[in-house]
């Protein structure tokens, strides 16, 4: 009985004046203690006990008293209160582990939110306050510049109806200012590719040029007359372009586009451009643009290139000419391509399909996402001797392909510049960049492509690389270079 209260009174004090966690530890090693003496003591009483019953037995005792004695209950209570107690102690020291865990994991977990929300404050102030970046509102200039080449091309096709010049399509935006980022400081250059479709009776038909020692993809249009005569009646005195173009030219009193835009059977890029701007010249004062902007006309070849001031600001708008491949997103455009670039050679272009590809990233890549951040600043510090812009942006193009969109978070901005700037370094190093879009087979699906361009095998963007030494060191050299004014500008904010 003594010992029952013992526990009882020992029970009671850890209940009411619980003990610091190291007390508690040892409490319960010291009553681990006590108990295995105790139960080694028992099991010496039981063991008398079991050879007292024995000799009973031989004695003539009744075989029915043996499992009564055994089983009295002064015996086994005893032991089962000493482990309903144990069990307790073991209970009340788990649950304040489990407190003490748990307290230091909300504590924990404070300190990482409040890290985040200092780095998150440092990355702000990095982006929006220490970068010079440019101030214009894209998609206003955007939306403008579409507005504006729309009001041109609606005007032009009343004009033009009835001739035979080429049918001018609905422009599409393209480039850098449609895709969300700019180079620029100052005067943002908005680019628009305004496709053409032959005229009433002309056929054209694009050229795959082969010649392997001008770079890239070329193309030239050979246009031709369509004959429009019933096939029982072909060759007799009818209507028809190919059989008589001069019966054609009299009726109608306007001469057929191989008179006009062509040099011999091909689409001539100059002939064209020139015949535009023309055209934007003199129907200017019929816009509505026209009351609030001024126009200039700067002198291209191979574009035609608008400046328009309003005495507050001002943008230019490239227009570029284009055909396009197929039922594709694929043109063939009236962009140079090098000093030399034949009047008749149209390259191809993937200007078109890169920019569908930022817009399809735009949807999928977090609300603050800062790849287009990393573009542009990437862009802002690159020198024209260094690397064109079109190798960064084919850079990141592949990262946004590859890495998950959930990396592109503004807080992981500095990963992303050393991600860029790891694949450059690399891409040098094997003097191997592959194109983005010839030969890539796991594009968006929205993104469509001609079966030659999508079969085709990447281009190597670094090709000259491979084939001078002379031009991959000083390739080398210019990316420490660019390595050095991107330090300068994250921690100055210029370069």
């Amino acid at each position: 009985m003594d010992s029952w209260v013992l526990w009882l009174l020992f029970l009671l004090s850890v209940v009411q004046y619980p003990q610091p966690m190291d007390d508690v530890l040892d409490e319960v090693m010291r009553l681990q203690m006590e108990l295995r003496a105790k139960f080694q003591e028992q099991e010496r009483i039981w063991l008398e006990q079991e050879v007292e019953q024995f000799v009973l037995m031989q004695s003539g005792a009744s075989w029915r008293d043996l499992p009564w004695s055994a089983l009295q209950p002064w015996r086994v209570w005893p032991f089962a209160g000493l482990l309903v107690l144990l069990l307790a102690v073991w209970f009340m020291w788990r649950k304040r582990s489990c407190e003490a865990e748990i307290s230091g994991e909300e504590e924990k977990e404070n300190e990482e939110e409040e890290e985040d929300e200092t780095w998150s404050y440092d990355l702000r102030w990095l982006l929006e306050e220490r970068i010079q970046w440019p101030v214009q509102d894209l998609q206003t200039g955007c939306n403008r510049t579409m507005a504006l080449i729309n009001n041109f091309t609606t005007v032009l096709k009343r004009s033009l109806s009835g001739t035979f010049y080429p049918v001018l399509q609905q422009a599409i935006g393209f480039g850098s200012a449609f895709e969300g980022w700019t180079a620029r400081e100052e005067e943002i250059l908005y680019q628009v590719l305004v496709p053409l479709t032959p005229p009433l009776g002309h056929i054209f038909h694009l050229e795959r040029d082969t010649d392997q020692q001008k770079p890239g993809r070329n193309f030239r249009v050979r246009v031709e007359l369509e004959c429009r005569c019933p096939r029982e009646y072909q060759g007799m005195n009818m209507l028809c372009f190919q059989h008589h173009p001069d019966v054609i030219r009299r009726r109608t009193g306007q001469p057929i586009l191989l008179d006009t835009l062509c040099t011999g059977s091909y689409l001539d890029v100059k002939k064209t451009v020139h015949w535009f701007c023309a055209l934007v010249g003199a129907t200017w004062r019929r816009l509505p643009q026209s009351r609030s902007w001024h126009l200039v006309l700067l002198p291209s070849k191979r574009s035609c290139n608008l400046r328009l001031t309003n005495g507050q600001e001002s943008f230019q708008v490239k227009v570029l000419f284009g055909v396009q491949r197929y039922i594709s997103d694929i043109y063939i455009s009236s962009r140079h391509r090098g000093a030399q670039t034949p009047n008749t050679m149209w390259p191809e272009t993937y200007a078109v399909a890169e920019t569908m590809f930022f817009r399809h990233m735009a949807r999928q890549t977090p609300q603050d996402s800062s790849h287009l951040k990393c573009l542009q600043l990437l862009a802002c510090v690159l020198s024209r001797k260094d690397f064109t812009i079109h190798t960064i942006k084919t850079i990141i193009m592949h990262l946004l392909h590859t890495v998950p969109v959930s990396r592109w978070h503004r807080r992981h901005f500095l990963l992303q510049l050393s991600d860029a700037l790891e694949q450059l370094r690399l891409s040098l190093e094997e003097k191997h960049l592959k194109h983005f879009i010839v030969g890539n087979q796991r594009l968006p699906e929205e993104i469509r492509l001609p079966p030659d361009v999508q079969r085709a095998k990447p281009l190597n963007l670094f090709h000259s690389l491979a084939q001078d030494p002379a031009a991959h060191s000083q390739a080398m050299q210019a990316y420490f270079d660019l390595r050095h004014r991107l330090a300068r500008v994250l921690a100055y904010g210029h370069c």
